[in-house]
């Protein structure tokens, strides 16, 4: 276990960020030696994977553990895949488009950690990680014993989970997916839907699904490695039947898709019709390409960040009467 004292904290907003101590996990006996360890300088333990969905402050009194392991296991008797949660989420993508595995392919190319997937229950064109979660162990650090939880118990919903309401609970140590050997599906999405129209093809492979959702992806998020950015900074509006009813009266155009007997709004045409893409605030930008993603071009600090996020949910809110939700979350 290899601990490093006030140390960076990796986040994919380029936040300059230190945390008291920072440790790299290679192992699960390690993760209990780490939790030990926290406990003894009397600090939080934060997990983390990539730290490609956070907003770190200047300064965290905690110590933070990377998650390193690694490891596929697939079972062709019921076609479970067990991943490690150290694993990189689009090698796991990539492994089970390559082995004619179904079910995980509109999630290609979302950066971070296969740790990170349920608690965020990350999500794209129509699809969530929750879809094909089977299970999901984790280290209770108050019972101090390792755990497999079912999906029900993951209490799963849109962009949120038991892991994410309790964050300094449970570390994610491996997910269990369960795919399949059936024929894909084209994602119910506008915009993969299109692509595959214009191309004539209504029966892609899942190759070409996963062509499809990179080259969509590309277009309109911006790479955190040339651009620093967390992806989607806010999470789609879901307004119940009577307050969208009331919002489309003022805005008969707004774009809108029935969501568990509710209606959800894509937050992105909000923003935009806000006025705020490709808008400078501060020292952050929001992408010229995509309203929804708040860019840290000059690596400013958490403070900076956080008045803009503030800045633009008040422009919203006067405008729509909706408060946006920030999707990455702050440590």
């Amino acid at each position: 276990m290899i601990v490093d004292k006030d140390a960076l904290i990796p986040n994919s907003l380029a936040v300059p960020a230190r945390a008291n101590f920072v440790i790299k996990i290679k192992s699960k006996k390690e993760i209990a030696e780490a939790c030990n360890f926290a406990t003894q300088e009397g600090l939080p333990l934060i997990p983390l994977g990539d730290g490609t969905n956070i907003v770190p402050n200047e300064q965290v009194e905690a110590v933070v553990a990377i998650l390193d392991t690694k490891g596929l296991e697939f079972n062709t008797e019921n076609n479970y895949l067990k991943v490690e949660s150290g694993e990189n989420w689009d090698r796991v993508v990539r492994f089970s488009v390559e082995n004619n595995l179904s079910g995980i392919e509109a999630l290609s190319a979302i950066p971070g950690k296969a740790g990170a997937a349920p608690i965020q229950n990350i999500g794209a064109y129509g699809s969530e990680i929750a879809d094909c979660i089977e299970r999901v162990e984790v280290y209770d650090q108050d019972k101090k014993e390792f755990l497999f939880l079912d999906k029900k118990d993951c209490q799963f919903e849109y962009r949120n989970s038991l892991f994410k309401k309790h964050p300094r609970k449970f570390i994610v140590t491996s997910i269990t997916l369960k795919l399949s050997k059936e024929s894909p599906k084209i994602p119910d999405y506008k915009d993969v839907k299109n692509y595959f129209n214009e191309r004539k093809n209504d029966s892609p492979t899942l190759q070409e699904i996963r062509k499809a959702i990179i080259e969509i992806r590309k277009n309109k998020l911006p790479d955190p490695n040339l651009i620093p950015n967390a992806g989607s900074f806010f999470t789609n509006p879901i307004l119940d039947l009577e307050n969208f009813k009331n919002l489309k009266n003022k805005f008969p155009e707004i774009p809108n898709f029935p969501f568990e007997n509710k209606i959800k709004i894509p937050a992105g045409w909000l923003l935009e019709q806000a006025g705020f893409k490709g808008q400078k605030i501060g020292e952050t930008e929001m992408y010229k390409n995509n309203a929804l993603v708040l860019t840290n071009p000059n690596k400013a600090g958490f403070q900076e960040i956080q008045s803009a996020e503030n800045f633009i949910r008040k422009e919203v809110f006067t405008k729509f009467g909706i408060t946006l939700e920030r999707e990455p979350r702050n440590i």
